[in-house]
């Protein structure tokens, strides 16, 4: 089963297991392959974006990534570099003249 399609609005992102897991946040929506983090529970006020392909599993209302808590908080994305993350990034058609 797919843990990625059971995620939710509201639920609680962790990174790390056991005592080392830190809460990184609530999530706000779901944007393409990225999910959206609640821009209040950032540690300095800007939306953060995480990759759905770093969801290791969903138990208990929250989502448990497979990143370590040090490796999340400095691989996680703001959102003037979703929008330069090429995989995210939609085609447009080219303008005519």
């Amino acid at each position: 089963m797919n843990p990625v399609g059971h995620i939710k609005c509201g639920m609680i992102v962790q990174a790390g297991n056991g005592d080392e897991a830190v809460c990184l946040g609530r999530i706000a929506g779901l944007k393409k392959n990225f999910i959206k983090l609640r821009r209040r529970d950032a540690p300095d006020g800007k939306r953060r974006y995480i990759p759905r392909s770093w969801v290791d599993g969903v138990a208990n209302r929250q989502v448990h990534l497979s990143r370590t808590p040090s490796t999340a908080l400095t691989g996680w994305l703001t959102k003037a570099e979703l929008k330069a993350w090429p995989a995210d990034r939609p085609t447009r058609p080219q303008a005519r003249p």
